[in-house]
C-alpha cells in the first residue's frame, strides 16, 4: 500500500493531546457507520470503538475530522478518538425530528456558498447559508454560478454584495470558467473547502472545474425550475492534484438551524446596530414609540425584508436555546386562532378572494367584502386605514402586522382609483383598489390635500401658479 503524508491533508501534529495513542488520520467519507480514512500508513475503512463512542465519551467523527486510529493494515481499523475541530457545520437532525445536532463537516477554512444566476437564486436562502458559515466559525465566499446562463448579473451581484457584508462575492461560470481564477487566494494546498448549495446550483460541475478533471459525478437539471438531482449522495473530502480539498455535501432541500447566535450577529450586523438603541428596553419592534428599528426601516436604512429575515431566523435559534418556552408561546399562539383553523381555510390570499369581516383597529368601524362591490375587503370603508400583513399581495407573511394609513389616490389606466397606503412601523407603500362602500368625502380629502396645501404661491387672477414667486 503506497504511503500518504497527512500533512497534504491540512494535518498539524500540535492537536493530538499528550495522553493520545494510535495513529492520526483524516475522515473523507462516511458510509453508514463505516468510515473512510487517510492516514501516513495509507487509506481504509474503520468502524468506531464501541466502548468509547457508544457511552458518550467521545464526539461521533464526520468528514473532514482528524481521529485517532487502532491502524489495521489488513481488515478494518478502529477509530479511536476524535481530535477538537477547528471549524464545524452543522445542522438538525433530520432523524431525531429536529431534537438533535447532525454535525456535517469539519475542519475547513472556507465555506463556498453557491447560488445560481437563473430561477434557483434566492435570497432568503443565502441569508440561511451565509448565517450557518459564520456559525462555523470558517470564512464565507459567495459564489454565483451560471454566469453564462445571463448577459447582465449586474443587480444579482450587488444585491449579493450588500446582504454579505465583508464577505467576497464572486460571479463564475463552470462552463466557460469565467471568475474562476478570482478564487487563487483561496484555493492553496493544504487548505479545506467545504460547498453549500441547494440542488441544481452547480456544486459539482463547479468542483470538477477547479480540479481540472471530471472528480465529481454531475446531472441534468430542469428547464422548468432549474432544479437539479441530488448527484452527490454523501460528503465525501476530495484531495484535488493542485493540494487543495473540498467537501461536497449532498443538496438540502431543508436547511434547519442549530445554534447560530453568533452567526446571525454576523450575518445580520446591520440589524443588531440597532438593537439595543430603542427608547424602550423591552421594545418589542411592533408599534412602540421611539423603536430605533422601525426608524432605521422608515429612513430606508435597514430593508424591511432584511429584518423579517432576521426575525424567522432568531425565531429558530431561540427554539434550540428554549425549546420547551418556544413551543409554549406557539401553542398560545395558535389558541388564539384556532378558531379561524377549525373553519379549515389558510391565511393565503394570492390565488383567491378573501372573504374575511373585520373591525378597524384605528376607528372601530365593521367592514364586509359583502358591501365592498367586490369579493375583496382590505381597508376599513370609513378610515380607509388597514393593515401591515402581507409581503406580496394576498400572502399573508409579513411578520410587521403595523397600521397602514392612507397617504394618497391615484387614477389606474381604467380609470379606477387606488389609495396609497403606507405604514406606521415600516414605512413599506402598498396599492389598494377603492371599494364600493369607501368614504367619498375622505377619500376626495386625501386627492385634494396636495392641491390645498401647493408647495408653492397660487396666483388667483389668471389660475395658474405662480413658480417666480415665493411666500412671505
Amino acid at each position: 500500500m503506497n504511503k500518504i503524508s497527512l500533512k497534504k491533508y491540512g494535518f498539524n501534529p500540535t492537536i493530538i493531546p499528550d495522553i493520545s495513542t494510535g495513529t492520526p488520520g483524516r475522515i473523507t467519507a462516511v458510509h453508514r457507520g463505516l468510515f473512510e480514512f487517510v492516514c501516513d500508513a495509507g487509506v481504509g475503512y474503520a468502524h468506531l470503538k464501541s466502548g468509547e463512542y457508544y457511552m458518550g465519551e467521545e464526539t461521533f467523527p464526520t468528514t473532514g475530522d482528524f481521529v485517532m486510529l487502532d491502524w489495521q493494515e489488513k481488515g478494518e481499523s478502529r477509530i479511536l478518538q476524535t481530535l477538537k475541530r477547528k471549524t464545524f457545520f452543522s445542522r438538525l437532525d433530520p432523524s431525531s425530528s429536529g431534537h438533535e445536532e447532525q454535525v456535517i463537516a469539519a475542519n475547513f477554512d472556507y465555506v463556498f456558498i453557491l447560488q445560481s444566476l437563473d430561477q434557483n437564486f434566492s435570497q432568503r436562502s443565502l441569508e440561511r447559508y451565509l448565517t450557518l458559515a459564520w456559525q462555523s466559525g470558517a470564512v464565507p465566499v459567495v459564489l454565483l454560478t451560471k454566469s453564462d446562463k445571463m448577459e447582465d448579473f449586474s443587480s444579482h451581484l450587488r444585491l449579493a454584495e450588500k446582504m454579505a457584508i465583508g464577505v467576497g462575492v464572486f460571479a463564475v461560470s463552470a462552463t466557460t470558467g469565467y471568475g474562476t481564477l478570482q478564487l487563487a487566494d483561496y484555493l492553496k494546498p493544504g487548505k479545506t473547502i467545504v460547498f453549500l448549495g441547494p440542488s441544481g446550483v452547480g456544486k459539482s460541475c463547479l468542483v470538477n472545474a477547479l480540479a481540472g478533471e471530471e472528480v465529481m459525478t454531475t446531472g441534468s437539471v430542469r428547464d422548468k425550475d432549474s432544479r437539479g438531482r441530488h448527484t452527490t449522495t454523501r460528503r465525501q473530502l476530495i484531495l484535488l492534484k493542485s493540494g487543495v480539498m473540498v467537501i461536497d455535501t449532498p443538496g438540502m432541500r431543508e436547511l434547519g438551524m442549530w445554534d447560530v447566535s453568533s452567526g446571525l450577529g454576523k450575518s445580520f450586523a446591520d440589524v443588531e446596530s440597532y438593537l439595543g438603541q430603542c427608547k424602550f428596553s423591552n421594545c418589542s419592534h411592533q408599534n412602540e414609540p421611539g423603536c430605533e428599528v422601525k426608524a432605521a426601516i422608515r429612513r430606508g436604512e435597514l430593508s424591511n425584508d432584511h429584518w423579517e429575515s432576521y426575525l424567522r431566523l432568531e425565531s429558530e435559534a431561540r427554539f434550540i436555546d428554549d425549546k420547551s418556552g418556544y413551543l409554549k408561546r406557539k401553542e398560545q399562539f395558535f389558541k388564539s386562532v384556532a378558531e379561524y383553523h377549525r373553519q379549515g381555510t389558510t391565511a393565503d390570499y394570492r390565488n383567491r378572494a378573501c372573504v374575511e369581516s373585520f373591525t378597524c383597529q384605528v376607528c372601530g368601524a365593521p367592514a364586509a367584502p359583502k358591501d365592498a362591490g367586490s369579493k375583496h375587503r382590505n381597508h376599513c370603508p370609513l378610515c380607509l386605514s388597514s393593515l401591515h400583513l402581507d409581503n406580496t399581495p394576498g400572502d399573508r407573511a409579513s411578520l410587521c402586522k403595523g397600521i397602514m394609513d392612507p397617504i394618497s389616490v391615484w387614477a389606474r389606466k381604467n380609470g379606477e382609483w387606488a389609495i396609497i397606503h403606507r405604514c406606521r412601523s415600516c414605512g413599506t407603500l402598498s396599492s389598494n383598489r377603492i371599494a364600493a362602500d369607501d368614504s367619498q368625502t375622505m377619500l376626495m380629502s386625501i386627492a385634494m390635500k396636495p392641491i390645498n396645501t401647493p408647495p408653492f404661491p397660487f396666483c388667483p387672477t389668471d389660475g395658474h401658479f405662480d413658480i417666480n414667486s415665493t411666500k412671505e
